[in-house]
């Protein structure tokens, strides 16, 4: 076995990944992009930065490092593809295969190419299973009968919505979707539900796809969702149990407690799991 790489966005995911490694006895490298805020601190000999549009160099860092595993973590803004021109012959290739430009597929058209070097992206739950919240409410006030009906209602189009892989998250209020995610992000779409719900508490909902691939693009929630929801006037989160990550998971709890926002992981008991006892998160 080679060495495992991450390949890192701008957020906290790719640190945490990067020591969730360190501690299971891997011997990571980074290579951000170069649109990524990734700080490597005192690992300065273990980071090397590349250009997202250029996978031959990706393809040669790999190579030079014995790399055969990689690890996708952290944001990158789609809108990589339409501002720049400088892709190298690999990734125009890449592109000109592509029956679509959707997320999902240029990740996957990626991974395959990747995967003709005998380097594989490997899912991301791996290194990031404390990350992740069992089904229930985590927050301490239980829920009205109204907000139960819109998270049962919202999950359900949010899972479609992703599916369709055109987002992950939509604004609810009263069995009605006022918002939905595209390119813009979770920040924007729950911005701009705030404004046209009035910022009268209305819900987020966000959800992977039933059959979501684990290697990339699990949805995400972090402290910034929670500010950007509190300044909308949104009262409620529903994320997929499973399927979506919670960054530093205790901090975020106390965080969204002290913002009074609901916090809820929704899964296969629906809202009949949802308002009993609080739920605290498992020691690991």
């Amino acid at each position: 076995m080679g060495r495992l790489a991450i390949v890192a966005g701008s957020g906290e995911l790719p640190h945490i990944g990067f020591q969730e490694a360190l501690a299971l006895g891997e011997d990571p490298l980074v290579f951000s992009i170069n649109e990524s805020d990734f700080d490597p601190g005192k690992f300065q000999d273990r980071h090397f930065k590349f250009h997202i549009t250029k996978i031959g160099e990706l393809v040669r860092l790999c190579k030079k490092n014995k790399i055969d595993r990689l690890l996708l973590l952290g944001k990158v803004n789609k809108d990589v593809l339409y501002k720049t021109r400088t892709f190298d012959l690999k990734a125009i290739a890449i592109l000109a295969r592509m029956i679509n430009k959707h997320d999902y597929t240029i990740f996957k058209a990626i991974a395959d190419e990747l995967a003709k070097d005998k380097i594989t992206v490997v899912s991301q739950k791996k290194y990031l299973g404390p990350l992740f919240l069992p089904e229930g409410r985590y927050t301490k006030w239980k829920l009205s009968a109204s907000t139960l009906d819109d998270i049962e209602f919202g999950m359900g189009y949010a899972e479609k919505l992703a599916d369709m892989d055109v987002g992950q998250t939509i604004v609810v209020l009263n069995k009605s979707i006022v918002a939905v995610e595209a390119a813009e992000g979770t920040d924007e779409t729950i911005s701009r539900g705030g404004n046209l719900t009035g910022k009268k508490g209305g819900l987020v909902c966000k959800s992977g796809k039933r059959k979501q691939d684990e290697r990339f693009d699990l949805p995400t929630v972090g402290f910034r969702t929670l500010e950007s929801m509190k300044s909308a006037g949104l009262s409620t989160l529903a994320i997929r149990t499973g399927d979506t990550i919670v960054v530093n998971p205790d901090e975020f709890i106390s965080h969204a407690e002290k913002l009074k926002i609901n916090l809820v992981s929704y899964g296969s008991g629906g809202i009949n799991s949802i308002n009993g006892s609080h739920k605290k998160i498992p020691k690991q």
